[in-house]
């Protein structure tokens, strides 16, 4: 079996994503259509199988007896982090790592340069994990508050 993530569930979530964040509105699926040019019943198997998803990607889908699904409600954070909206901790550790490496890359001082590449090297290493679980601290406490 193929993956339908990259060629139809992913740009279908993106598209909800990008028109939530722009409007306020959720796209219905004929929008999502037009919007991709897929057809409806692509549309609608992305929606299906976006609608399974663990944690939820989508608050709710409004859907009528044969399943056809007619509406969708706001993305979740799980949504934004999915399609790159938000930070996961993953590709903040990943962002830290590439400032590293481009500030050392842009240093003038060789002694400099040389302590930045460490750490950058450090931290993408053996450090990464550590990075990792200190940037989901740091996300959980910029969205949460630090209660």
């Amino acid at each position: 079996m193929e993956s339908t993530w990259e060629a139809r569930d992913l740009p279908v979530l993106e598209n909800i994503v990008r028109v939530h964040d722009e409007t306020g509105n959720t796209p219905d699926p004929s929008e999502i259509c037009e919007a991709l040019g897929f057809d409806d019943e692509t549309v609608q198997r992305a929606l299906r199988a976006l609608a399974q998803e663990e944690p939820p990607l989508i608050t709710k889908f409004q859907k009528v007896l044969t399943g056809r699904i007619l509406g969708v409600g706001t993305p979740t954070g799980h949504a934004r982090r999915v399609v790159g909206a938000w930070p996961t901790p993953e590709n903040l550790a990943d962002r830290i790592v590439a400032a590293l490496n481009d500030a050392a890359d842009n240093e003038p001082d060789e002694a400099k340069k040389g302590k930045l590449r460490r750490a950058a090297e450090a931290v993408g290493g053996v450090g990464r994990d550590i990075l990792t679980d200190v940037t989901a601290q740091v996300i959980t406490r910029g969205m949460y508050g630090s209660g």
